[in-house]
């Protein structure tokens, strides 16, 4: 699948597991892309109706090429930094998502106050990450990369020659030290119960929905069918590969009701 096929793809799991918890998305509701990238997933959710829009950080930087002409539009915008806002006014958006982002917060506090801000009373969230337990930790590649980060065990597997596509030139000391650095300053892989606590402070009904993204994901609809004969499958999943976790700002709406405006 092309870039704009796989999003396709992610845009029908996000809608497909708030509307399992009870968000009905109506046409138009209004959905904010958190870390979107080049703005594929923006696109996508477009394409199924939602008045989507995405912010994130460095958007001009080619590693991420945002679109120019959604950026001009004001459909994709650079989170700032000092003080750290979103930027989109209070109460905008029914659904905040997030895909593969929340591994990067690193002061969960200030994230989740904007997050709320920006949500309307009742509105929802979900946002789905790496597991710190993750075997083959997704950036860096290294073994066990979200506990593990001490020198000697980055530069076991820097000198076995595992390397992420922007090391292929370096040493393995140069690729010990990389990995060190992006990992205890650009990643930050909390345990769930911590995640629990976090999410907690600012919002409610939060709850890990990973059994309803397997049920919603190609690969995951295996796992979960399985996990009929092995129960403990949907839970080791969730444990090792990957976390979604949904909740919402506080006074929801009665289940069932459309967040469309």
């Amino acid at each position: 699948m092309n870039r704009a096929e796989r999003a396709a793809v992610r845009a029908g799991i996000f809608i497909n597991i708030l509307r399992s918890q009870g968000v009905a998305l109506g046409e138009g509701a209004h959905a904010l892309d958190l870390g979107c990238g080049a703005g594929h997933l923006v696109k996508a959710l477009r394409n199924r109706g939602l008045d989507s829009y995405g912010c994130g950080l460095g958007l001009r930087d080619p590693h991420y090429a945002a679109e120019d002409s959604l950026v001009q539009q004001g459909i994709l915008r650079e989170i700032t930094t000092n003080p750290y806002r979103i930027p989109f006014d209070d109460h905008f958006f029914d659904v905040v998502i997030s895909n593969q982002v929340f591994e990067h917060v690193m002061d969960y506090p200030t994230t989740l106050r904007e997050i709320h801000r920006v949500l309307t009373p009742g509105g929802a969230f979900l946002h789905i990450f790496p597991s710190r337990y993750k075997f083959i930790e997704p950036h860096m590649l290294v073994p066990l990369g979200g506990v593990l980060r001490s020198r000697w065990w980055l530069k076991s597997w820097a000198l076995v020659g595992i390397r992420n596509e922007f090391q292929r030139k370096l040493s393995a000391a140069q690729v010990c030290e990389a990995n060190r650095k992006y990992l205890t300053t650009r990643t930050n892989y909390l345990p769930k119960r911590e995640l629990q606590r976090q999410f907690s402070r600012f919002y409610t009904d939060v709850r890990f929905v990973e059994d309803a993204f397997l049920q919603n994901s190609t690969r995951g609809r295996k796992i979960h069918e399985m996990g009929r004969w092995l129960p403990f499958l949907p839970s080791l999943y969730s444990a090792v590969r990957c976390r979604a976790v949904f909740g919402r700002r506080g006074a929801s709406p009665a289940e069932g009701v459309s967040l469309g405006r």
